[in-house]
Parts: C-alpha cells; sequence; structure tokens
C-alpha cells in the first residue's frame, strides 16, 4: 500500500508563501530566494511572490498554490517595515482586506483560509542581530551607532527605527542615532555629523534595509563619505578623522530566517517532508547562498 508520500498527497494542506516588494535589480529577489531556501531546508511548503516588477507575482504564486491543494497559507512579507504595499496593496492581492490578520480568501477559485502576517522589523529577535553585531565590532563609549533606514511618508517605518533605537539604549547602548535617507528627519548625513561633532571616534551604521539595491549600494556610502562596496573606512569629514563600519543589510543575517519561522509556527504550521520551490531549482538556491557567503 503507497503511502500519502509516495502518491504525492500532502500530509499537511498549510503552505507558506514568501512575499518581497520586487524590483529591477537582482537583490530584493535573491534576499527572497535566500530565505525561502532555508525555511525549505527546514521543511516547509515554501512558495514565493513578489508585489511589483519581479516573477512570479503574488497573483500567480496565490493561483498555482490553490492548484496544488493549499487550504491554509501563511503569507509572510519580506519587508521590515508596514507600509501602502503592505497594509494595502499586498491583502487586496492575496484576496483580504487591507491590513493584517486571517481571513478566507475565495480570490483564486477556491475557499482558503490566509494567515497574513506583519512584517519582521518590530521583532525582538531584529533588535538582538543588532546589538550582536555591535559587540562583535566593539561598541566602547567612543563608538556610536547609526541605525538608517529608508523613510517613509507613512509614520510605521520611522517609528520602527526610532523603537529600535530606544530597545538598543535600553540593552546599555550609550550612543545611539537615527538617520533617514529620504521623506524623514534627521537625515543620515545630519546625524552623521551631528555623531562627528560629538567627539565619537568610531560609528557603525546598521542599514535596517532587508537587501542591497542603489540606496545601500550608492547613495548611503555617498552619504557617508565612503566608497562605494566598502565595509570600513576613515572618513575625514568636519575636521576630524572617524572611522566607519559599514555592516550588511538585515536580510542576509540567518535570525531573521528565525523570525519567520515564529510566525509560521504562530500558525501551528506542521511541517511536512514533502516541500516545493516552483520558481527557483536547488542549484540556483545554492548560488545564491554561496554569494552571501
Amino acid at each position: 500500500m503507497k503511502t500519502e508520500k509516495e502518491e504525492g498527497i500532502l500530509p499537511d494542506k498549510k503552505f507558506v508563501l514568501v512575499i518581497g516588494h520586487g524590483s529591477r535589480l537582482p537583490y530584493n529577489k535573491e534576499m527572497v530566494n535566500l530565505h525561502a531556501g532555508m525555511l525549505i531546508a527546514k521543511g516547509y511548503q515554501v512558495y514565493i511572490g513578489f508585489n511589483e516588477v519581479s516573477e512570479p507575482s503574488i497573483e500567480e504564486a496565490m493561483k498555482l498554490m490553490v492548484e496544488d491543494g493549499a487550504e491554509e497559507i501563511v503569507a509572510l512579507p519580506l519587508f521590515v517595515a508596514s507600509g501602502i504595499h503592505t497594509l494595502h496593496d499586498i491583502p487586496l492581492k492575496l484576496g483580504l482586506p487591507e491590513g493584517y490578520g486571517t481571513g478566507e480568501s475565495t480570490k483564486y477559485g477556491k475557499n482558503v483560509t490566509v494567515h497574513y502576517k506583519e512584517p519582521f522589523g518590530d521583532d525582538p529577535g531584529v533588535t538582538q542581530v543588532l546589538l550582536n553585531k555591535l559587540r562583535t565590532i566593539g561598541c566602547s563609549d567612543d563608538t556610536g551607532a547609526l541605525l538608517i533606514a529608508h523613510g517613509s511618508p507613512m509614520k510605521h517605518n520611522s517609528g520602527l527605527v526610532n523603537r529600535t533605537a530606544g530597545r538598543l539604549k535600553d540593552m546599555g547602548i550609550k550612543n545611539v542615532f537615527v538617520g533617514f535617507n529620504e521623506f524623514n528627519e534627521p537625515g543620515i548625513e545630519e546625524s552623521f555629523a551631528a555623531m562627528i561633532d560629538s567627539g565619537l571616534d568610531r560609528i557603525i551604521v546598521l542599514p535596517m534595509f532587508i537587501a542591497s539595491g542603489v540606496h545601500i549600494g550608492e547613495e548611503i556610502p555617498e552619504k557617508l563619505g565612503l566608497p562605494g562596496g566598502s565595509s570600513k573606512g576613515v572618513v575625514k569629514k568636519r575636521g576630524r578623522e572617524v572611522t566607519v563600519f559599514y555592516t550588511e543589510t538585515l536580510g542576509l543575517n540567518p535570525e531573521m530566517n528565525d523570525i519567520l519561522v515564529k510566525k509560521i509556527n504562530e500558525t501551528n504550521c506542521i511541517i511536512t517532508e514533502q516541500v516545493k520551490f516552483p520558481y527557483k531549482s536547488e542549484p540556483e538556491l545554492s548560488a545564491c547562498q554561496e554569494k552571501k557567503n
């Protein structure tokens, strides 16, 4: 007698959808593939979808999941903070009302339960990752931490960054500043100048971005006085020399995947041996993971 696995019948009909923003550059898709691959290695049934530009779209992924027998879907937006995409665009594409939570979607020809989770940035694990980076580099009294973020006309991004800065201070980090690339104040250059003027000799820059891109690779290093692609340098500004450490984006930290697992487990998702990842072959995933390393 054939087992359920041999017959291709999933013992669990709850699938995971990792959702990315999408971009004309490869970095966001690589990050989504990386975390989807890590979830697959942990035994989850994983699909991917993008809000714009990149393929497959959220709609294509949802359609395929329903065709493959999904009865429940855990939708994980791989975003740092809430915004118009996560609060409005994505839930509508999932067949849900605006906002986060659990609901029934009939958008793709079958009734499925969708658990739409919040972005990961407010999880305490993110602050712990940042703290670990500071401790690894060394955060003495002459060192400051500069949390940088994209910025947004909505309050969610700036609120998240300021809360994270507060948590780091509560954990004993004395000199914590925040700076935004656009939209919000203070700007990166303003905060960077304030840190130099305060007498700090070392500045550790912590990007609260999920993946690299033009902002991370070009715009922000220029604002800091670093060459593009640099992770460390001595910067001469405002009559002083400071050593700047420019750390990697959040998505490259494996601990971020643990946060995704926690969100999945909040819905009591059962891990199965049978997994599917229809849009990226395993060799390509391996190449993506090797690139990270």
